[in-house]
């Protein structure tokens, strides 16, 4: 607001000049146009001084403490312009109207602040104007009308001073009503048909998280509060590193839901193939590996993700923890031994279509095995760039992944993949969920033993990274949201 406030006065000075002219020009014409445009051009020097150092890297203290200076300054060139143009009954006594009507609209602040601000340009105005005109202190109208002058602009000087204060404390009660419970919501990070996700702050525990809220929360037998609630419930539970982490979540009284989660930076997995197009062999292992870790902990507690898919798994562009792999979104986890019911809808398809075991689309035995499928599914999609079926509509892939055969991954990729794990990704889209790896544990250890596929390591993610944020738009697809702020995008549902 500072820079902002710097701009405008510098535009609305120089505007003046022509103003400064014309009233030469017709009233007074022993006005030197040397000493005006002396004086005018010596004000846009302190104003274009002031917007180019407001411009850098500087503190709020020490912007703050420059608007004085700067206003005294550029005012005490219009008090010399005014002493040249009427002196004490000059017009622009009152051109200080715009200065504190300005600050109040474009620098709202408590009135102590603003009376910082204003005061000293007050001050300095007329007390240069009393010098430079100071023959006219023997013209007893004159003098009357310079304290006409000076109480007028006194009253506007409060009045700037208060409105600027009530301007200021409205910002406030808005600012703050950002706010849910103990969490401070500052930057909107991405929105979907239901959720929204916000960067928050926790004012108890003073630490950034990513607030993702439920709009208008339906009762608690509605499917997308169980849906939002079962999200939080089961991921707070699961201690995998590679498992986001929830810290809370609950609902306000006017109806939004929120689940604070920690605050991931980086990219998920589908905007980084979208960006960079098929992943190295190793990373895509990788990934898979991580992301088979946190799977494999819900699977031994009984629960089935039943919606795994790149834009589920998120890959940490954090120093020291790029392409460390985090599992989101357990709002359509099924628990074993429970009815589909108790989760969403009987019946009702829940996942994504492009990436789900033939058994998901008709509401089949859910078991671990799904996500096998869907895991490897993804696999398939890092190694190619392209889904395992690429045909439209529910009906069509419930058929494809049913009864087609898969076209292997090197022939799509258009470059050799190993063998073995080749072999693997075969195993886990086979159709009958029996035929493939019972769990993500097992995945996790047939991955293990290809051992044509070398580690990806700590520096090779690391340049992966750095690469990024220097070249941002690869050529393949398009470019990425962001590689150092993006988060978990929130979904539909």
């Amino acid at each position: 607001m500072v820079r902002r406030a710097a701009i405008v006065a510098l535009c609305g000075f120089t505007a003046f000049a022509l103003f400064d002219l014309y009233l030469a020009e017709l009233l007074f014409t022993r006005a030197s146009y040397a000493h005006l445009l002396a004086y005018r051009a010596a004000g846009i020097l302190v104003l274009g001084a002031w917007v180019v150092w407001s411009g850098g890297e500087r503190s709020a203290r020490a912007l703050h403490a420059s608007i004085p200076i700067a206003f005294s300054l550029s005012c005490a060139m219009i008090a010399l312009l005014s002493s040249e143009l009427g002196g004490f009954a000059s017009d622009y006594v009152y051109g200080l109207a715009f200065y504190y009507g300005g600050t109040a609209a474009i620098v709202p602040s408590p009135w102590r602040r603003t009376l910082r601000y204003l005061v000293p340009a007050h001050v300095v105005f007329f007390a240069v104007l009393a010098l430079a005109s100071k023959a006219q202190w023997s013209d007893h109208a004159e003098v009357m009308e310079l304290s006409v002058g000076f109480m007028i602009t006194i009253a506007l000087l409060a009045f700037s001073a208060v409105s600027g204060h009530l301007l200021w404390a409205s910002r406030r009660q808005l600012y703050e009503a950002r706010r849910l419970g103990r969490y401070r919501l500052t930057t909107p990070l991405g929105e979907g048909g239901m959720n929204e996700v916000w960067l928050a702050r926790d004012s108890q525990l003073r630490r950034e998280v990513a607030l993702k809220l439920l709009r208008d929360a339906p009762g608690i037998d509605d499917d997308r509060w169980v849906r939002f609630e079962r999200e939080a419930q089961v991921a707070s539970t699961l201690a995998s590193p590679h498992t986001i982490k929830i810290f809370d979540y609950g609902a306000t009284d006017d109806g939004v839901a929120y689940i604070a989660m920690e605050h991931l930076r980086g990219l998920d997995l589908d905007a980084i193939v979208d960006g960079w197009g098929p992943l190295d062999v190793r990373r895509a292992a990788h990934f898979v590996k991580q992301a088979c870790h946190s799977l494999a902990e819900a699977h031994e507690r009984g629960l089935v993700h039943r919606d795994v898919k790149p834009g589920n798994l998120f890959a940490l562009s954090s120093a020291g923890s790029e392409d460390f792999l985090k599992v989101l979104d357990f709002g359509v986890v099924r628990e074993l031994g429970v009815p589909a019911a108790d989760v969403t809808r009987e019946g009702k398809m829940v996942g994504t279509p492009a990436f789900m075991a033939p058994e998901q689309f008709v509401g089949g035995d859910i078991t671990p095995a799904a996500d096998v499928y869907a895991l490897g599914a993804t696999l398939y999609y890092l190694l190619t760039a392209s889904v395992p079926f690429q045909v439209e509509g529910d009906a069509k892939l419930w058929r494809a992944h049913s009864t087609q055969p898969v076209v292997p991954p090197s022939l799509r990729r258009g470059q050799p993949v190993p063998v073995a794990l080749e072999a693997v990704v075969a195993r886990c889209l086979a159709k009958n969920p029996v035929d493939r790896y019972p769990d993500c544990a097992a995945l996790a250890r047939a991955l293990d033993e290809v051992t044509e596929v070398e580690p990806w390591t700590n520096a090779d993610a690391h340049q992966f990274w750095t690469e990024a944020r220097i070249h941002p738009s690869p050529a393949r697809h398009g470019t990425p949201s962001s590689v150092r702020t993006a988060v978990e995008r929130a979904r539909a549902g």
